[in-house]
């Protein structure tokens, strides 16, 4: 979380820090730009929450702090959670109703504003000492970065949606345009109400016929359905689309290797066509920038069905706790009781699923893994 915004900003302010207090107090500078990053990226993260009432957004999710899960208060389509170092805060926001465009600009406005309320008095207190100046140069760098339009696969920069997304090209604007209807039938999906999902999706494919967010919505449904081989074929139309950007490539490839691995263990695709499948689109989505913590659990699920049970263990153990999403947490805990199971270990697994059933026992893995369990 720390490195998705702040590498270049944290850069900038040590090497500024260190020569303007060559001569001393260098530590204490350091210090300062350490609170002050921790401080500006915060105070982002507040502007976004600010911008839930005022313009219409929905909060998708909240999680202070990082390192283990100290409370959750999750629900299949909001995260919301406290881990055990309290120095970070995140927030995810999303707009439902349209126009969509609008509300995530004045969205990303309160989150550079609210960056500014904090910048100000910094720079006003530039000569308050080495700590006053270490904080208010960190503060400056960290904003000047986050006004940088970029996206990547880890998240979009606030400069971003306030510089581009008003000249966004057509494409674009008909994802912007489709986002209620998708978060709609996302949301179905995810909440486990099926019947509405699938009412949803034959909307999406009526609407939107090729549209990437319709199509990413429609694969929900399907991997919701436990109808992985037809999910796995929209992945595959969406990873080859030659248009998309490097972000949504590595989302894209994600996507597919779980697909394809779910395809494999349910016994609808050929074991070697789906795991050498999974493996490049791993690669795939790793070297266009995905976070490879966020594949753990695809990994897990690989070294499961290749029989490497130890690796599986440890990386479904990781993957769960690194992750927010009640969904995949309840995913990955079904991947780790297959793990158990498979050593011999029943008991540990029958212990894993019952974790899992807390958090979404309808889920079609948690399910399946629920019924094996049962016969064993």
């Amino acid at each position: 979380m720390l490195a998705a915004p702040g590498a270049i900003a944290t850069i900038v302010a040590v090497v500024a820090i260190v020569v303007v207090e060559w001569s001393g107090g260098v530590a204490e500078g350091l210090a300062g730009a350490v609170v002050g990053l921790l401080v500006v990226l915060a105070a982002s993260q507040v502007g976004l929450l600010l911008s839930v009432p005022l313009v219409g957004m929905r909060v998708q999710r909240v999680v202070i702090g990082m390192g283990p899960r100290l409370a959750d208060w999750s629900r299949p389509n909001r995260a919301v959670a406290v881990r055990a170092i309290p120095v970070v805060l995140a927030v995810g926001v999303r707009a439902t109703t349209a126009p969509v465009r609008k509300r995530m600009w004045w969205s990303a406005l309160c989150s550079a504003l609210a960056e500014v309320a904090v910048l100000v008095p910094a720079a006003a207190n530039v000569d308050g000492g080495a700590f006053a100046h270490g904080f208010a140069v960190a503060c400056v760098a960290e904003f000047v970065y986050g006004m940088l339009p970029r996206r990547s696969a880890v998240g979009t920069s606030t400069g971003w949606l306030l510089f581009r997304l008003p000249f966004v090209s057509n494409e674009h604007a008909r994802q912007l345009e489709a986002a209620p209807l998708v978060g709609e039938t996302i949301d179905a999906a995810r909440g486990g109400d099926l019947a509405a999902a699938e009412r949803l999706a034959m909307a999406l494919r009526e609407a939107y016929p090729d549209l990437r967010a319709a199509l990413s919505a429609r694969m929900s449904v399907l991997e919701a359905q436990g109808r992985y081989v037809e999910a796995m074929i929209l992945a595959v139309k969406l990873a080859s689309d030659a248009e998309q950007e490097p972000d949504e490539a590595a989302g894209s490839f994600a996507a597919l290797a779980s697909l394809a691995c779910f395809s494999v263990e349910a016994g609808h695709l050929d074991a070697e066509l789906g795991l050498s499948t999974a493996n490049q689109s791993l690669e795939n989505a790793t070297t266009l920038g995905y976070p490879s913590y966020k594949l753990n659990g695809v990994r897990a699920l690989v070294a499961l069905l290749r029989g490497n049970l130890d690796v599986a263990i440890t990386l479904a153990t990781r993957a769960a706790d690194a992750g927010d999403s009640l969904l995949g947490r309840a995913d990955d805990l079904a991947t780790l009781a297959r793990a158990h199971m498979a050593s011999g270990d029943n008991q540990t697994a029958r212990q894993v699923i019952t974790e899992a059933e807390k958090l979404a026992s309808w889920w079609p893995r948690v399910a399946s893994t629920r019924s094996r369990l049962e016969v064993c």
